[in-house]
């Protein structure tokens, strides 16, 4: 296992991929083109989603004006650095993987890394939030295929884990008088991933990331024994994304049961993932949301959270990235003094 140096990891001029197009003909060329139908699939599920949130809001117009107006702000404000902390301890797991692969950082660097590259997933496309961690990564000095796996590996365990913890929720939603409606087809995530996580079928997929994004360093496959372990770190940050889920909903129905509340926010949120074409899961995320939440807190009351925890979650990811920066600012070396 290698210590990796401690480089900036935003200044350091980018690796090249053998694999990157020339021009725009090829790989290039089709690449581009699934890009822009990823755009116009995931702008389409989207709106289309976004539409049934607001269909649910403005059904009865008069309820959902009476929820905004008395909406206990204080509950939202406490949201806020819980979603922070949220997705930071998701995220920070991201170094157990990569000492899982063989590689060593500092917990500095990986939680810049992670949170500016974060703001990749507002981007259509999947693809770019991994694109955008791995690169960061590897500017810092971590191989280029190890710094892909490695991602790969960490977004596939995280929804994995948030999969898992949702069937451990389910009775609980399930006493409250929830349902699973469905969307029961989410739990799949878990049979499927387990078993993606296998050493040969992980090796096979590591291998094939090395095609896809470059790099031919000696590539660690954990066992599967350890990749479970990395799967079950996740449900910590889980169980505080879901509580702030459940605090947005206080804000709205003093009632909200959390049992219910959380299952939705967490399974909701593994869908959104799901479905890549979207960006963050924007309206596909509110809409599951709403349809497991609502039966127990109302209509109304289970669109303004889904609207109003998206916007808690966009405001925890963007102090994230300005933290991010700030930490990287106070640490930063100083240039050498010229003789």
């Amino acid at each position: 296992m290698t210590e990796q140096p401690d480089a900036e990891a935003l200044d350091m001029p980018p690796a090249a991929s053998p694999d990157a197009p020339v021009g725009g003909t090829g790989r290039g060329g089709r690449r581009r083109k699934l890009a822009a139908l990823s755009v116009v699939v995931g702008t389409v599920l989207a709106l289309a989603c976004l539409w049934f949130v607001g269909a649910q809001f403005a059904r009865d117009w008069n309820r959902s004006k009476e929820l905004l107006a008395n909406a206990r702000w204080a509950w939202l404000i406490l949201a806020v650095p819980l979603a922070l902390t949220g997705m930071t301890m998701l995220g920070m797991v991201w170094r157990s993987v990569l000492a899982a692969l063989g590689t060593t950082v500092r917990r500095r660097q990986l939680f810049v890394w992670y949170q500016i590259g974060m703001l990749g997933k507002y981007i259509p496309g999947g693809i770019v939030q991994v694109v955008g961690r791995a690169e960061l990564a590897t500017r810092g000095g971590v191989p280029r295929s190890t710094a892909y796996n490695s991602v790969a590996l960490s977004m596939g365990a995280t929804y994995i884990c948030g999969a898992l913890v949702s069937a451990i929720l389910l009775p609980f939603a399930l006493a409250d008088r929830g349902s699973v409606g469905s969307i029961w087809w989410i739990l799949l995530v878990i049979p499927i991933g387990l078993a993606a996580l296998h050493p040969k079928v992980l090796g096979l997929l590591f291998r094939l990331a090395e095609k896809a994004f470059g790099g031919a360093d000696d590539r660690q496959v954990p066992s599967w024994g350890a990749s479970v372990v990395l799967v079950a770190r996740h449900a910590p940050g889980w169980l505080v994304n879901g509580l702030a889920c459940w605090v947005c909903a206080l804000a709205f129905a003093p009632s909200a049961p959390i049992g219910t509340v959380v299952f939705a926010g967490i399974i909701s949120w593994v869908g959104g993932f799901l479905v890549i074409f979207v960006p963050s899961g924007a309206g596909v995320r509110e809409a599951m949301f709403v349809a497991l939440a609502a039966p127990v807190i109302g209509g109304p009351a289970a669109a303004a959270t889904a609207i109003v925890s998206r916007l808690v979650f966009v405001l925890g990811d963007v102090l994230g990235a300005l933290l991010a920066v700030l930490v990287r600012q106070l640490t930063r070396r100083p240039p050498p003094l010229a003789p």
